[in-house]
């Protein structure tokens, strides 16, 4: 396992203390978010990437066990949602 940060740790120590209780509905609640990625709309792009940086992704899509366009797609959103940003 990897080594746990405090707040990590803590949230471990939480959950087998059993201080987390499941909410009912959990089928509801899939039906919901399942329903929420099925409306989702995609369309596609076409971009032209420096090969090196197309053959880097590949590269680190194969090392996390995911298709390349799924983990640019991933970055985009990140991006688009500001959790990652540009360090220019």
């Amino acid at each position: 396992m990897p080594k746990l940060d405090q707040y990590e740790l803590d949230i471990l120590h939480s959950v087998e203390n059993e201080e987390w209780q499941s909410k009912n509905n959990l089928d509801i609640r899939l039906l919901e978010l399942q329903s929420y990625i099925k409306n989702q709309k995609k369309k596609a792009i076409s971009l032209r990437v420096n090969e090196n940086d197309i053959y880097e992704l590949k590269k680190k899509a194969l090392e996390n066990g995911v298709p390349y366009q799924n983990l640019i797609q991933i970055l985009i959103h990140q991006f688009a949602t500001n959790k990652i940003q540009l360090n220019m």
